[in-house]
């Protein structure tokens, strides 16, 4: 089998296409974090792109520094690619501004790259600080602080379209999975994107969505993975079992190849990925 890439989590919202041509980045994040602290800085030098998509501290924060020590080029939103500037000093000829509701594009050598934008479950920073100080809740609280003033919250929610040169595509929809998306949304970035495989954020209990987005999208392959699995139980709350996640998605399409990621998790992308899946299938 002639590999194309190899996608691997980093757990958080990090996960790396690794090609022949460099690796991509989305949220790349390895800082002890919530008690959990899955990798380090130096597994994140091969760096060659990050993706951003938004502004969240625990998707953003270490983004300098991985941008600083590989010299990476970062692709974001424009509100983000100036915070960088603005607060972390970054050259303009390290950054490129995409805009997820105008559909930009932006070509790099290996990937062709389109910004998409999605809605985020509600979250109220503000209701979030005075719920930590009157509960007392010193984790939380820093949380909220360190949102306001550490990281760009407001820049829009902005999923990612990787095209590979022999044609492979893979979407990034990140935390899109929500009751907040309405299926003509859903529907119509499906009608606009070819879909090999599915990258697709799976929390607290938006099963139902996971399987509306995968209907929408038709891939041959969806990776789940949870990106605020410790993150919640901070914020003491709960998510339903990741397995449910997976058998509402294989209930629904049986043909499709669901995979629930862990940290180090990693999956070949074989070339050509709708002619190898349907040899598999005969």
């Amino acid at each position: 089998m002639n590999v194309a890439a190899k996608l691997k989590y980093y757990g958080w919202s990090s996960i790396a296409l690794e090609t022949s041509h460099g690796a991509l980045f989305f949220d790349p994040f390895y800082r002890p974090y919530c008690g959990a602290e899955w990798f380090h800085l130096d597994d994140f030098m091969h760096a060659k792109y990050i993706c951003v998509t938004h502004g969240h501290e625990e998707h953003f924060l270490d983004v300098p520094e991985v941008a600083k020590a590989t010299g990476a080029c970062v692709i974001g939103a424009p509100s983000l690619t100036r915070f960088m500037q603005r607060r972390h000093k970054f050259a303009p000829a390290q950054l490129r501004a995409i805009e997820p509701a105008s559909f930009d594009s932006v070509s790099v050598p290996g990937f062709k790259i389109t910004a998409l934008p999605w809605q985020h479950r509600d979250i109220n920073l503000y209701k979030a600080l005075t719920k930590a100080v009157f509960k007392g809740n010193t984790t939380q609280l820093a949380w909220a602080w360190s949102s306001a003033t550490n990281a760009p919250f407001y820049s829009p929610y902005t999923g990612f379209h990787v095209e590979l040169p022999d044609g492979t595509t893979i979407l990034n929809y990140n935390e899109g999975f929500n009751s907040k998306m309405t299926d003509a949304e859903i529907e119509a970035l499906g009608r606009r994107f070819k879909t090999d495989i599915l990258l697709a954020g799976m929390q607290l209990d938006f099963i139902q969505d996971v399987v509306r987005g995968v209907a929408a999208l038709k891939p041959q392959v969806v990776v789940l993975y949870p990106p605020h699995e410790k993150f919640h139980e901070m914020m003491e709350v709960s998510s339903r079992p990741w397995s449910e996640f997976a058998d509402a998605v294989r209930s629904r399409f049986p043909h499709i190849r669901v995979h629930v990621a862990e940290p180090g998790f990693e999956l070949e992308v074989p070339q050509n990925l709708v002619t190898s899946v349907l040899d598999q299938a005969a």
